[in-house]
Order: structure tokens, then sequence, then C-alpha cells
């Protein structure tokens, strides 16, 4: 029983590792990209405010509920210069 129990950590471990590579990896080709092909896939974001350099900093944020009542807060964040290019993301 146990040594189901460790493989079974061991392949959710995996997984998990590799669903946040392929996450980071997609955003960082966003990188150079217009921030209208993120507002396309994602909608309007939560919030906008300048990046003090002449661009704007947006940011999208959704409440994601994980079981008895709790949760954590999805935040996703791009840097886009004055003309609208992506050049960072957090």
């Amino acid at each position: 029983m146990n040594s189901v129990f460790s493989k079974l950590m061991i392949g959710l471990l995996l997984v998990s590792s590799l669903s946040c590579s392929s996450i980071n990896n997609l955003t960082q080709g966003e990188i150079g990209q217009p921030i209208s092909v993120i507002m396309n896939r994602l909608g309007s974001p939560s919030r906008v405010s300048s990046d003090n350099k002449g661009g704007k900093v947006y940011v999208w944020e959704q409440w994601v509920p994980s079981g008895y009542g709790g949760g954590y807060l999805w935040s996703n964040t791009y840097w886009a210069d004055s003309n609208g290019i992506i050049y960072k993301w957090r």
C-alpha cells in the first residue's frame, strides 16, 4: 500500500511540474507580442495601471475556490510598452 501511495505522489509531482513548465514556456513566448493577444484570450483585465515608463501594467485576477470554503486568488500580470507590446510578465 505504501509503495502504491509513493508512486501516486511521484506521478502527481511530475504532472504538476510539467504543467507549470508548460505555462511558463507559453507565457514567456508572449513577450514581444501585442497585449491585444492576451486580451483576446483572457478578456478584459481586472485592472490597468501605469508602468511609470509610458506603458501600462495589465492584471487579470480570479478567485479559485478549493474545498471547504477556501481558495486562492489566481493572478496574471503583463507589462506592455507605449506601443502595447509585452515586455514582462508575472
